[in-house]
């Protein structure tokens, strides 16, 4: 027979189960962080995945946008330099509207999809709050061109009172063909 009476085989019993679960609450505090970190990855991927559904269900609505918007944009041959076309354009707006534009520069030519994006960084501008706001309007209300500034910085100029200075960033869309 075992040495180990009832009540101290209970005892044990109790104190191993009280140990387990001890060891079980270390376990779950350590893996606490983990599991936080990535139910947010769930969630982030759940999101992302309803909203990306929620894109397929109105594709026909974003198609019929993109039919309206490609009749609109502009369409250059392969062999086209479209860097001066644009530049052209923006010296003109600009100076129309009395904003002194300088340094603008071209950036690489991106594709996404059949249409085409040119960034054009002006670096410098200077004028007042009206050609400002005159310029970008004109910009993006041009016929034959779809225009969009994205990036803008605005300071004032110490020395001339309701004069700014700074820097925009215009990006152009078209589509390349025959």
């Amino acid at each position: 027979m075992s040495t180990i009476s009832s009540k101290e085989k209970n005892m044990l019993l109790i104190g191993a189960t009280v140990v387990l679960y001890g060891i079980a609450a270390v376990c779950y505090k350590a893996q606490m962080p983990n599991w936080k970190k990535e139910q947010r990855i769930y969630q982030s991927a759940e999101k992302k995945l309803t909203d990306e559904r929620a894109l397929i269900a109105a594709r026909e609505t974003w198609k019929d946008q993109y039919e309206t918007l490609r009749e609109l944009m502009p369409v250059f041959p392969y062999d086209k330099d479209v860097e001066t076309h644009w530049l052209r354009i923006v010296g003109a707006v600009t100076t129309e509207q009395g904003l002194y534009t300088d340094k603008c520069q071209p950036a690489k030519e991106i594709e996404v999809g059949g249409v085409s994006e040119l960034p054009i960084d002006c670096k410098t501008w200077e004028g007042s709050l009206d050609a400002l706001v005159k310029s970008i309007y004109e910009l993006n209300t041009q016929d034959g061109a779809m225009m969009d500034v994205r990036k803008l910085f605005i300071q004032t100029v110490n020395n001339k009172p309701g004069t700014l200075r700074g820097s925009f960033t215009l990006y152009s869309a078209y589509m390349r063909g025959n």
